[in-house]
């Protein structure tokens, strides 16, 4: 296999030996924390056992499901869900395998959940399934008993420090993303190609903002963030909230906004919770 993702080469090794032996699994989770670059190797692997072109890769022989699709853009529903038995069901038209790739399986709702495990229940011999989330809890334990589950660790900062070598960013803005982004080139990537790397610095002032706020400031804000219109960001917000608050951990009080943040980020990743009690209760308690 011919790799273009950098980094994970125990992974790329794993996938190389099983996929040249014929000894695949039929349902893989790939877990590790957001934009560290799952979905990009997921597509990779598509691509290199169906041995098609990146620019194929979605169809005629992998089906790619994630929340956008969805009304809400924050969800993963049943009728989502539905339409994967019938697509495995089909014999591949280039490839060896028909793939169905799940983008942040975790936002799956439970009767979405459901109606996967019946897939994975019965599986067949020419699909793989690839299920990718940062929040593997929150599956039903019927279903992550029937995948094999690849961990993707958070790369070093000398990768990150290669990519941004010629991102073009100031070097504070680049230095700053390089300790800021965790390992998650995915990130790292994201705000170079978008240049949106003042989102970042108006999402970490907003939060000093609000840790200085009083109560009455917080909830409004509580409510502005997770209005319909402003609901597809509060994710990324709080992602970002959480990244800037583990550079700060020796300071006082760093700790526990941090695990506030943490706490909340769980449950906003899940669309079963009421995110805007969550939010409240995250910023009264700041």
């Amino acid at each position: 296999m011919k790799w273009q993702t950098l980094g994970f080469d125990k992974i790329k090794n794993f996938f190389e030996k099983t996929s040249e032996s014929g000894q695949l699994g039929h349902a893989y989770i790939f877990s590790g924390q957001e934009m560290v670059g799952k979905r990009t190797f997921a597509l990779e692997v598509v691509n290199s056992v169906n041995k098609t072109d990146p620019g194929d890769v979605l169809r005629p022989d992998c089906l790619f499901i994630d929340s956008g699709v969805s009304e809400s853009g924050q969800t993963i529903t049943i009728e989502e869900v539905r339409g994967i038995k019938n697509f495995v069901s089909l014999s591949p038209y280039a490839g060896p395998y028909k793939f169905v790739v799940i983008n942040d399986t975790h936002l799956m709702t439970t009767e979405a959940q459901n109606a996967l495990l019946k897939v994975l229940e019965e599986p067949s011999p020419s699909s793989i399934l690839i299920l990718i989330t940062a929040n593997p809890n929150s599956l039903l334990p019927t279903i992550t008993s029937r995948c094999q589950e690849i961990k993707f660790p958070p790369h070093p900062k000398s990768i990150i420090t290669d990519v941004l070598k010629n991102s073009g960013l100031p070097k504070s803005e680049a230095e700053f993303l390089a300790e800021f982004s965790n390992g998650r080139i995915g990130l790292v990537k994201t705000v170079i190609k978008e240049k949106s790397f003042g989102k970042i610095k108006d999402s970490v002032e907003e939060l000093v903002r609000l840790i200085k706020a009083d109560i009455n400031e917080r909830l409004t804000i509580a409510q502005k963030l997770t209005d319909e219109k402003n609901k597809p960001d509060l994710m990324k917000k709080v992602l970002y909230w959480t990244l800037y608050m583990r550079m700060r951990i020796n300071e006082p009080k760093a700790r526990k906004i941090l695990d506030g943040l943490v706490g909340l980020h769980k449950i906003i990743t899940q669309p079963q919770f009421n995110h805007r009690l969550a939010l409240e209760n995250f910023l009264v308690q700041l």
